[in-house]
């Protein structure tokens, strides 16, 4: 359930589904969420910072 490389997938675990097992996965996908988040927000602040009058924006969006 590493999330410590970038680029590996994260797969569900195989066989019964224990409460350590849940809190395993649940703390990768957290991890992968707070990881595309703070990227996220680096690019933000980086384009804030190289142009002047910058229009907002949303930080996230939604593929449909």
């Amino acid at each position: 359930y590493s999330t410590k490389r970038v680029g590996d997938p994260i797969e569900l675990p195989m066989g019964p589904i224990t409460r350590a097992r849940a809190n395993k996965f649940k703390k990768a996908i957290l991890s992968l969420i707070d990881q595309v988040w703070g990227e996220t927000v680096a690019r933000f602040i980086d384009r804030v910072w190289a142009c002047t009058p910058c229009v907002p924006y949303n930080l996230l969006q939604a593929k449909l």
